[in-house]
C-alpha cells in the first residue's frame, strides 16, 4: 500500500515536471509567432502592412485576399 501510495507521487511529479518541456519545445525559439492566425487575421494584418506575414505563412495565397475579403479594402475616408 505505501509503495504503490509512492508509486502514485512520483510519477504525478515526473508528470508536472514534464508537462513545461513539452510546452517549451512546442513553441520554443523559432516557432512561428503566425500560426495560430485564420487565413482572416493574416490577410487582415498582411493589408495593414506586415511584411513578415507573408514570409512564415507561406500556405496563404496573400495575392487573394481582396478577392476573399473585400471588406478589408481601406477608403479613402
Amino acid at each position: 500500500m505505501v509503495a504503490a501510495l509512492k508509486l502514485s507521487w512520483l510519477l504525478i511529479v515526473i508528470g508536472l515536471a514534464l508537462d513545461p518541456m513539452c510546452a517549451k519545445a512546442q513553441y520554443g525559439c523559432g516557432a512561428d509567432p503566425y500560426i495560430n492566425y485564420t487565413h482572416f487575421e493574416a490577410c487582415h494584418d498582411f493589408l495593414d502592412g506586415d511584411q513578415n506575414i507573408e514570409e512564415e505563412r507561406r500556405d496563404i495565397d496573400f495575392s487573394k485576399c481582396l478577392d476573399r475579403w473585400p471588406e478589408l479594402i481601406k477608403g479613402d475616408n
